[in-house]
């Protein structure tokens, strides 16, 4: 039976500010459920148009972070807030409303979150309550699809045990993943709550519908959920955003070229204009070079100069093969450098297998540090979705 549909106010321009939604209930498993399905007006609901209603992840986004901002700050609701509330309410048991949820996991469709991984998250949680939200690992589930799916198996593992690992000593993770992250939606604080994804300022700047300049485009239109991180550091810089290893997931990803090349387009562009962001809050964790800020600061020059870096990698050799005296010892510092990341799966993954994606990532740098970023940045006016996984 199709339940009748509720407006909201949805993140767009014009006649498409108004948006409907249908909410359903069950039960999978004894957990209560509740499904949103956009479905759009009247005027939308017609054969040319495939994807009626739809306004991007954002706008899901912000359905969720507006509603637990009313019911925290007993706001007026829209008719799908009021629909979702009762709905939730009639759903839990011992009358729960809910105003008593205090944590929210952001996980993509295509995502298989392994067994204990919200248990760790949500322990995590529970220990340290300036924890404003949290990342597990996400791991390739179709390493053997083809060649692009191989080279990306270790680049997943590296960027989250080296970076998002490095970047957690300092609570400050700059990207929690849409695709497997936790927030906390109000903290305690002084015997009564202090709102944190459902804050104001931050829904204030994540529910931007008119964007004009090529900085804030790459922000909101590119990659949501590094944004949203971004703002959950500026509004709560001595709060802290975690990696928690333990906590795993295993999702599909692009298994050929041209959905890649796309992909980390939106990734690189994103990432280079959030770092821009980051590099100007002053109040981040640590001092000097042992801040934070500092920290935002390497990754945003790195992130530039990646292509460089391969082109003189490629003029090492060519001298290192054409001159009568070749000097062997920056060869096996290079080498020595490179090998490094062994060290790193011993300790943390454990497993053989893993030097043999390492080998194949090595093997591909020079399309993760010159390919994707020369072509990310030649496209940096570049908004659209692009090629997507099927």
């Amino acid at each position: 039976e199709e339940e009748p549909a509720f407006e909201y106010e949805a993140i767009a321009d014009g006649v498409r500010r108004v948006n409907r939604a249908r909410v359903y209930t069950a039960y999978y498993k004894s957990v209560p459920a509740i499904l949103v399905v956009k479905c759009g007006t009247e005027s939308e609901a017609h054969p040319s148009n495939p994807k009626p209603g739809n306004r991007g992840k954002r706008d899901s986004q912000m359905i969720l972070m507006t509603f637990f901002q009313k019911v925290i700050f007993y706001d007026t609701f829209s008719p799908l807030d009021y629909e979702i509330f009762w709905k939730m309410k009639k759903l839990m048991k011992r009358g729960l409303s809910p105003d008593k949820f205090e944590l929210v996991l952001m996980v993509d469709a295509d995502t298989r979150v392994d067994p204990d991984s919200i248990t760790h998250m949500v322990t995590a949680m529970n220990n340290d309550i300036t924890l404003m939200g949290l990342c597990g690992e996400t791991k390739v589930a179709n390493k053997g699809a083809s060649w692009v799916t191989a080279i990306q198996v270790f680049e997943y593992f590296i960027s989250h045990h080296y970076a998002k690992a490095f970047e957690s000593i300092f609570g400050g993770v700059t990207c929690l993943p849409g695709c497997f992250s936790m927030y906390r939606i109000k903290a305690p604080k002084h015997g009564g709550w202090i709102p944190i994804l459902a804050n104001p300022d931050i829904i204030q700047e994540f529910n931007v519908t008119t964007v004009n300049t090529l900085h804030a485009k790459n922000l909101l239109l590119l990659g949501e959920d590094r944004f949203l991180s971004t703002l959950m550091l500026r509004v709560f810089p001595r709060r802290q955003m975690l990696f928690v290893p333990q906590a795993t997931c295993r999702t599909i990803v692009p298994d050929s070229f041209a959905v890649l090349l796309s992909q980390r387009r939106r990734w690189i562009n994103s990432t280079v204009h959030n770092l821009m962001e980051l590099a100007l809050v002053s109040d981040l964790c640590g001092i000097a070079c042992l801040s934070m800020q500092f920290v935002v600061v390497i990754d945003l020059i790195s992130s530039i100069v990646l292509p460089a870096a391969i082109l003189l990698l490629l003029a090492f050799f060519i001298n290192l093969g054409f001159t009568d005296s070749p000097q062997y010892q920056p060869l096996f510092i290079l080498l020595a450098t490179l090998g490094l990341p062994a060290l790193l799966i011993l300790f943390t993954a454990k497993k053989l297998s893993y030097i043999g994606w390492m080998t194949i990532y090595i093997l591909a740098l020079p399309i993760w540090n010159f390919v994707l970023p020369i072509y990310s940045f030649w496209h940096f006016d570049d908004f659209t979705w692009g090629e997507t996984r099927k």
